[in-house]
């Protein structure tokens, strides 16, 4: 079931809502609202754009420009005060057109750069027509153009797992509500990948050459050549999975062979391994696993605690102390 998409958590609000600094609001008069019959609207301020206030003064705002400002509000912040007034007013004034309406605005922003604003237009598609395919796939894409624009910004983590977080949503809505829409399942395939999740990606992978239908032959030898290199992820989620649900030999058994191959440097399949010769008793093999770890990723928290609960539970005083202490050392930084 799709979400009603004014009523969810507003996760992106607050990176959204500086937008609004270029907006004030005004009542209209009474004389513009009974010749418009918009009478649901009287005391209820409309937002103007600082660039149009002159306009505003003399001559009024045309009923598409109040759509548009309307759309960065609910589109910046879905939870704003005046919310399912303004959202009368659109599905008074326009049809289901508009949502094509506010894509297209909301692309033209991404082009440029100006995330912020053009998320806010697509937002402001899904709070008009909340199931529409066009309002759930745009919103995506848009969450998917501004994360990847800021691949690489370190101080930027939190707004890029979000916009991920988001993506992925709205393209799982996008695949459940529209099935045959391969662009959906195109996207949510690399959504999956992004998430370490090789078999829900294959899946996804799968639907979509079912559903492309030989239309995109670019595409179509990307996803081929995907979904080879998606066999052995596969294999070790497998195998991870297994070790996840108690059944520890037959999750060594398809992981152990990995360890020497082209997924040696690749530091969770020696941690899942350490922590399953861990739980089975092979003290000796687990240091050996949670060390390479800590070669491969020497931040690695979970690793350092790890080691020295181990070394502890052997007698080794000298080294659990000094895993401990770099654990905590990683805790500070």
């Amino acid at each position: 079931m799709i979400p009603i998409f004014k009523s969810r958590e507003d996760k992106l609000k607050d990176y959204l809502v500086s937008v609004l600094d270029d907006y004030m609001f005004s009542e209209v008069s009474d004389e513009f609202l009974d010749a418009a019959d918009l009478g649901f609207m009287r005391g209820t301020p409309i937002p103007i754009a600082k660039e149009d206030l002159k306009a505003f003064t003399e001559n009024g705002l045309s009923t598409t420009k109040i759509a548009d400002n309307i759309a960065i509000v609910i589109g910046a912040d879905t939870h704003f005060k005046h919310t399912d007034i303004y959202l009368q007013y659109l599905n008074k004034m326009f049809d289901d057109k508009l949502v094509l309406v506010f894509a297209t605005k909301g692309e033209e922003c991404l082009k440029i750069g100006n995330y912020r604003k053009g998320l806010a237009y697509l937002r402001a598609g899904l709070m008009f027509r909340n199931e529409a395919l066009e309002s759930m796939f745009c919103y995506a894409n848009g969450c998917r153009y501004w994360y990847l624009s800021l691949e690489g910004e370190e101080d930027q983590d939190d707004l890029i797992t979000t916009l991920k977080s988001e993506a992925l949503e709205y393209f799982e809505h996008c695949t459940n509500a529209y099935p045959e829409f391969a662009q959906g399942w195109y996207y949510l395939g690399y959504g999956y990948i992004n998430q370490g999740q090789y078999q829900r990606a294959q899946i996804a992978w799968r639907h979509y050459m079912k559903c492309c239908g030989g239309d995109d032959p670019e595409n179509i030898k990307e996803i081929e050549a995907r979904l080879v290199d998606l066999d052995d992820p596969v294999k070790i989620e497998q195998g991870i999975n297994l070790l996840a649900a108690g059944r520890m030999e037959e999750g060594l058994k398809v992981l152990e062979p990995y360890v020497d191959t082209k997924y040696a440097d690749w530091w969770p399949l020696h941690f899942n391994l350490a922590c399953a010769y861990r739980e089975l008793g092979h003290i000796t093999e687990a240091i050996e696993g949670f060390l390479k770890v800590l070669n491969l990723s020497p931040s690695n928290y979970d690793a350092m605690i790890a080691l020295s609960e181990l070394y502890a539970q052997i007698g080794d005083a000298e080294k659990a102390e000094k895993y401990l202490n770099k654990s905590k050392l990683v805790t500070e930084n």
